[in-house]
């Protein structure tokens, strides 16, 4: 396996692993959801998303994680 073929390797490993981690952050974003939905609660928390931003330094990685919180707003209002 040469050196591209390698990393790559590496890079599904991990991508196998955020896919996960990132369908177990979408369950519990529902599960919030249905409690804020309950409690009559906004879905919109701005001062949550930017604590979460805030620990975030690369910006390209904050410009993804944006798109994170956009998709688990979207899903949270469809219930």
């Amino acid at each position: 396996m040469d050196k591209i073929a390698k990393i790559r390797a590496k890079i599904d490993k991990i991508d196998e692993i955020i896919i996960k981690l990132l369908e177990k952050r979408g369950d519990l974003s529902q599960k919030i959801g249905k409690n804020k939905k309950k409690k009559s609660i906004s879905i919109e928390d701005i001062s949550r998303e930017e604590e979460i931003l805030n620990k975030i330094s690369d910006p390209s990685i904050k410009k993804i994680y944006k798109k994170v919180l956009e998709e688990s707003k979207k899903k949270q209002k469809t219930l």
